[in-house]
């Protein structure tokens, strides 16, 4: 039954909508009543989605091939990662927001983001958002832009090093180390980081 928010959708969005609905009822009709615990203790919509994909792979609708269950789990895994790593990045900045603070244009934010020098998450349709704990005075944290040009890598792996803590930062996070002035302590872990694994 369309609804008047389902109405303003387009085609290809109703479809995907249908089948959703479709495949949560099915999952829903598979599952036994306390499983659905961690379904209701959700906080957020990306949270409550990955538990409703746990629940399709554990019911077997995601398909029986034991090596595909396999790879279907790894995923949800790497998304549940992902979500966490979010959360913990909170609180972030909008585009516009970073602009004031740096008092610096939208385009010279991308060039910042081209050239290593901000950590910025995809939020979707093409926009960002940029963790805070990566300015300090209305400036961009020293140190950060080395970090990034360590690793290298997809902004979630850079995120998980900002966030973890090491003996060699005194069981600091390596953001922590970084506002303490650890800037070549950071930069050396940042080195071994990818080798190590996160």
């Amino acid at each position: 039954m369309a609804t008047a928010d389902t109405d303003v959708l387009e085609r290809p969005a109703r479809q995907a909508l249908e089948r959703g609905r479709k495949t949560l009822e099915s999952v829903f009709r598979k599952v036994r009543p306390r499983d659905f615990g961690p379904l209701q203790s959700t906080t957020n919509e990306a949270t409550f989605l990955i538990e409703a994909a746990r629940l399709a792979v554990e019911s077997g609708l995601a398909g029986a091939d034991e090596a595909e269950r396999d790879f279907n789990e790894a995923r949800l895994r790497g998304l549940a990662r992902v979500a966490e790593l979010r959360k913990m990045a909170e609180p972030c900045l909008e585009t516009g927001a970073v602009c004031d603070l740096l008092g610096v244009s939208r385009e010279t934010i991308r060039k910042k983001l081209e050239r290593k020098q901000l950590l910025a998450l995809p939020k979707g349709s093409g926009d960002r958002v940029f963790p805070v704990f990566q300015f300090q005075g209305g400036k961009v944290l020293p140190g950060v832009d080395q970090v990034l040009e360590v690793l290298d890598t997809d902004p979630f792996v850079a995120l998980s090093f900002f966030l973890s803590r090491s003996p060699f930062f005194g069981n600091k996070s390596a953001a922590d180390a970084l506002k303490a002035g650890m800037i070549e302590e950071v930069v050396t872990e940042a080195g071994s980081y990818l080798e190590h694994g996160s």
